[in-house]
């Protein structure tokens, strides 16, 4: 694996690009964040911001000013608090489709006391658990179908009862690395769902077709291309108008509740991400399985150019934390959540281990030979 020379992102992570010196297409755009001529006028993103939001006020919303999609983290806490004290009514969305942690459950009780209201929407289990195993066991992600139901489902709801305004999170092309064109849109589209929240193509429609399911059972799980006709309702990036800053957005959320966990958890060296449900744990572990890289990665390259932590102490954390492999309680808990056995899990799991990456000891540990050591 090649690595980004200024943070410690590989070559192997989809949609990222390297330029000649090396530098990865999420650093390219981090350079763009300063504050700088050549960069981003942040006031001026704050203005567009507030006149977005008189905009919004000018609708005289039937229900509702603003919705936001929430999972009671700390990102979307924080996405309250930008639509707080500015008289709107605002409805937080929540959507529930996996196994919800003790300490989630308290952090989204949070959301209702900042002053808005709370909307929790949970799938009918037999077919998301089925869903669920499609996307493990024939694309090595859980998460598949899960992620683009968070993120279409609050748009038919906003539609619905004609929201104005939707303030989702980060446009993750920009904030880590993809194609020019989605990067600089500050509105979700088609083509910004299908490529990062349908894992390049397989939407709804792509599974209808392959699994034999009829199309209007899954209408919550795919993309309402209304949202891009119509001129009654926005949805936008959060990120786009205000600088995406992890640490910050926790120092904001701890100012309404938000608990961290007492110490990191597994697979990073955070304490307060990935606390809500415990599927996405599975699905950042097949990411190192397929592309040698994880949550600790993730955090770390975020840290780096950020001026939190220099390289070296980066790859440091990285080794420490990213490869540590599934604890038996996530698999337990996941295996009897969507009904298959331990032995298929782990046969699932092995099919997705990429070996161009991993090389596995004559004592049967896996390993990745020279992880981090020449970048």
């Amino acid at each position: 694996m090649r690595y980004c020379s200024k943070c410690v992102m590989p070559d192997t992570k989809p949609y990222l690009e390297f330029d000649k010196e090396e530098v990865c297409s999420a650093c390219w755009a981090n350079e763009m964040k300063k504050d700088s001529d050549s960069g981003i006028d942040w006031p001026e993103r704050k203005r567009e911001f507030e006149e977005l939001l008189d905009w919004v006020k000018a609708q005289k919303a039937p229900w509702y000013d603003a919705l936001v999609p929430v999972s009671g983290g700390k990102d979307s806490i924080t996405q309250v608090h930008r639509l707080l004290d500015h008289g709107l009514r605002i409805l937080a969305v929540n959507v529930d489709y996996g196994l919800k942690t003790d300490i989630g459950i308290r952090n989204l009780a949070c959301i209702p006391r900042m002053g808005a209201n709370l909307s929790i929407y949970r799938p009918e289990l037999s077919l998301h658990t089925k869903l669920i195993r499609i996307g493990y066991e024939d694309f090595g992600d859980p998460d598949l179908l899960s992620h683009t139901l968070l993120h279409a489902y609050p748009l038919h709801l906003a539609l619905r009862f004609s929201v104005p305004l939707v303030l989702c999170g980060e446009n993750s092309a920009f904030e880590y690395g993809g194609a020019e064109d989605i990067a600089n849109q500050n509105t979700m589209t088609r083509d910004w769902f299908s490529k990062y929240a349908a894992n390049n193509g397989r939407d709804p429609s792509f599974i209808a077709a392959e699994y034999g399911l009829p199309l209007e059972v899954l209408r919550m799980y795919d993309f309402p291309d209304e949202i891009e006709s119509t001129k009654e309702t926005k949805a936008v990036f959060s990120s786009y108008f205000f600088r995406w800053d992890s640490e910050e957005n926790f120092c904001i959320a701890k100012n309404y509740g938000f608990e961290p966990l007492n110490e990191p958890g597994e697979g990073t060296y955070r304490t307060y991400v990935g606390l809500d449900e415990k599927i996405n744990r599975i699905h950042q572990y097949f990411k190192v399985l397929k592309f040698g890289y994880g949550r600790a990665t993730d955090h770390a390259c975020e840290d780096i150019r950020l001026g939190r932590l220099t390289r070296e102490q980066a790859k440091d954390l990285v080794r420490r934390y990213d490869l540590v492999p599934l604890s038996e309680d996530y698999v337990t808990e996941f295996c009897e959540f969507i009904r298959i056995s331990s032995v298929r899990f782990y046969e699932i799991q092995e099919k997705y281990r990429n070996l161009d990456i991993w090389q596995q000891k004559d004592s049967g540990q896996w390993v990745i030979p020279g992880h981090l050591v020449d970048a």
